[in-house]
């Protein structure tokens, strides 16, 4: 037998003992949001199932998780650069958080419905007031001590580098008077990133969680920065530093950082 033919039997192997598992993990999790879904105008849904239902998802595509820092424990605004529609879960694992998509993720398959249950915010790119309506969402969400995720870039990349970061999205944190943590994150690989993580340009989320349940293995790495108190000086400022200490951290040399811990996979 081949090399190419082990590999395509190997990951033959993966897919027929992980497709069941994730089916029944995404009817708990269908069974838990129907149970706690949110109703009209109410306090949002408790972050503990989403976490559980992560960790599990992790393990299920054999996602190993290393955080390195500590998440800040009341309401914050955190921001992360994106590289894949894993990483809403992979935070989620280590920071249960609400978190603010693109309008598109509210249309995917079973996973959108998911999402409008955990209480996930949705912003409409290019609208005329899109910015301004996820404003008031998040500084509603953060006034009622809710943790909340952004990503600033306003897309995916590859993991490589970080674009920079849109500061309209950190107003909410200056009229909401709360704190600013940043999150890098990374999927790191031998040969630098992880090619089968990043979710971008075209692609679409079934082949590409198709090639997930095939692979043997992802790592995904989480570092949270230092937490920012208000007074902010400006929504500027604090995109700029939060950008240093993600790019920063991401473009460094060292990829894999002393006394990480493992606690999925």
């Amino acid at each position: 037998m081949t090399e190419r033919w082990r590999v395509r039997l190997a990951r033959t192997g993966r897919r027929g003992a992980r497709l069941p598992l994730l089916t029944l993990h995404i009817l708990v999790g269908i069974l838990i949001a129907a149970a706690l879904g949110p109703g009209q105008r109410r306090r949002y849904v408790s972050t503990r199932p989403l976490a559980w239902w992560s960790r599990g998802l992790c393990r299920i595509l054999g996602v190993r998780l290393r955080p390195r820092g500590t998440p800040h424990a009341g309401a914050a605004l955190f921001v992360a650069n994106h590289i894949s529609w894993l990483d809403i879960f992979c935070i989620a694992a280590v920071c249960p958080t609400q978190f603010l998509a693109k309008r598109e993720v509210a249309d995917w398959l079973l996973f959108g419905w998911l999402c409008r249950r955990a209480g996930t915010a949705f912003i409409r790119r290019g609208g005329d007031n899109g910015a301004g309506e996820a404003t008031e969402q998040l500084v509603w969400r953060l006034r009622q001590g809710e943790r909340v995720l952004v990503f600033p870039e306003g897309t995916s990349t590859t993991g490589e580098s970080v674009r920079r970061f849109y500061p309209r999205l950190f107003q909410a944190a200056i009229l909401a008077r709360c704190p600013v943590q940043a999150i890098a994150l990374r999927y790191p690989h031998a040969g630098g990133i992880n090619p089968v993580a990043p979710f971008v340009g075209d692609d679409e989320l079934l082949p590409h969680l198709w090639r997930l349940l095939g692979e043997p293995g992802l790592v995904a790495e989480l570092r949270f920065g230092a937490v920012h108190i208000p007074p902010h000086p400006s929504r500027d400022v604090l995109a700029q530093r939060t950008w240093n200490e993600i790019s920063d951290w991401v473009l460094a040399r060292d990829r894999v950082p002393p006394g990480h811990r493992t606690i999925a996979g």
